[in-house]
């Protein structure tokens, strides 16, 4: 009895075990991680090996992606302690008066006004004189070209260039003519700012590019050449140059009559203009679609005026006392001279 009893435990034994190598023998190889277009930029250098760059102190009290939203759109959030909200950052102006959150180019490398005009009216957005949020942890550098050669003999201004931490405090004291934002506000600003940053889909890579990005995921090879390759995509800072103001002149019959630049410049009016001169929104001068908006302003830019549309185009204009408010300038990658012309027409 004992030896059948003993017999019966081997086979069920042997059996059982014979089961487990199988499983073990024919189980399905795991699959390597595969990319994905929705992919964050940010996420794939991580596993590529690039150190990351203006990443966010979490280390800070407070720190949260809804605090740094409320600060974009609505200029406060809760306090880090959760007991009520912040005091305005600016009375005068939000983030969003001069900055989109959206993506302004289907090119990333190609970044000039003209191609950031189409792609506003195609993705219905505002035409701003600010870079937009969107990629802004993606750039290594900001107040870029003309601003530090203007300016950057203001050690802010200098500091900015190449500290994004430094960047938002210029921006939210100066710009916005409000005040200096505590470390947990920087820091969910920053955290809100790493939800825009890019992703793969927005670098335009080819098939044999995605691949290539793909492989070395996957095989931890050709690192340093992926990370070139995706770099090579986009522009790691925003270009700034300034113009001088443009004498007046009478427009020609010829621009006068061309419906294509007459329709580009109420575009640009409706998409720029407005976003702050519609019902004084962020300024003290009224912008219509009526004549007496056209008249009294195109009688400034004849009279060349530091008012005209040429001057505040290209100078923006100094904080008016009480109110503080002013315009802030359009680099040449923000309006070319012939968009500027075309809002003439």
């Amino acid at each position: 009895m004992f030896k059948q009893l003993t017999t019966l435990s081997w086979v069920i034994l042997l059996t059982g075990g014979l089961i487990l190598v199988a499983g073990f023998t024919f189980r399905p190889k795991a699959t390597a991680p595969t990319l994905s277009m929705e992919d964050d930029l940010w996420s794939i250098y991580d596993r590529l090996g690039k150190i990351r760059f203006n990443a966010v102190d979490t280390d800070v009290k407070g720190v949260s992606v809804e605090r740094g939203r409320d600060l974009v759109f609505e200029g406060s959030c809760d306090k880090a302690d959760g007991k009520g909200r912040t005091k305005l950052q600016s009375p005068f102006f939000r983030c969003t008066a001069c900055h989109n959150v959206e993506k302004e180019f289907s090119d990333l490398t190609n970044i000039n006004s003209e191609a950031r005009l189409q792609y506003a009216i195609e993705q219905d957005l505002p035409f701003l004189q600010g870079s937009t949020f969107y990629g802004l942890v993606n750039r290594r550098t900001f107040y870029n070209d003309d601003y530090q050669k203007k300016y950057g003999h203001v050690p802010i201004i200098k500091a900015a260039n190449k500290d994004v931490r430094q960047a938002i405090q210029l921006c939210a004291t100066q710009c916005a003519q409000g005040r200096w934002l505590e470390d947990f506000e920087v820091e969910s600003l920053l955290a809100y700012f790493n939800t825009l940053g890019l992703k793969i889909k927005d670098l335009n890579l080819s098939t044999a590019e995605f691949s290539q990005v793909e492989h070395a995921l996957q095989t931890n090879e050709v690192l340093h050449e992926t990370v070139h390759l995706r770099e090579s995509k986009y522009l790691a800072h925003s270009p700034a140059h300034f113009t001088e103001t443009k004498a007046y002149e009478p427009l020609s019959a010829k621009a006068l009559n061309n419906p294509k630049r007459y329709q580009r410049g109420k575009t640009i009016y409706e998409r720029s203009c407005w976003q702050c001169h519609n019902e004084e929104r962020y300024s003290f001068y009224h912008l219509g679609d009526g004549k007496l908006s056209f008249t009294d302003l195109m009688a400034r830019t004849r009279s060349e005026r530091k008012t005209s549309l040429y001057a505040i185009t290209r100078h923006g204009t100094f904080p008016i006392a009480g109110s503080r408010a002013y315009m802030p300038l359009y680099p040449l990658e923000k309006l070319s001279e012939e968009q500027l012309e075309d809002q003439r027409i």
